[in-house]
């Protein structure tokens, strides 16, 4: 019973995230006519931001390890909007109106961003 219960929520939590980028790659495409492949590499510095939060936390110990998170959060935002602002600015704003172009730019972006995670 424990097994479908940890299958189900598993199941849960992926597919939410999975419709939350869903929903995020409608709405870009939607507001700015632009695709934006680079989508999931973005919620990708956020998790990255909150694990090097967790990890640069654990010396300090008990009472301050518990609340990472409270820390690690914001951060997570602050970091994947920064990363997002430098994107719309530095490429996806010259290229508006071409899809297509925008679809190729950002998947390059999105190859880069994952490289540079794998080699930290």
């Amino acid at each position: 019973m424990s097994q479908i219960l940890n299958a189900l929520f598993n199941g849960l939590s992926v597919g939410s995230v999975l419709l939350i980028v869903a929903l995020g790659l409608a709405i870009v495409f939607g507001l700015m006519g632009a695709i934006n492949l680079a989508h999931g590499e973005l919620m990708m510095l956020g998790a990255y931001t909150t694990f090097l939060v967790q990890n640069a936390m654990k010396p300090l110990g008990s009472p301050l390890f518990d609340i990472y998170i409270l820390v690690a959060l914001p951060l997570a935002f602050v970091v994947a909007a920064i990363a997002g602002l430098i994107l719309e600015k530095g490429v996806i704003r010259h290229l508006y109106g071409r899809p297509l172009e925008t679809l190729l730019a950002t998947w390059g972006v999105s190859l880069i961003l994952i490289q540079t995670i794998r080699s930290t």
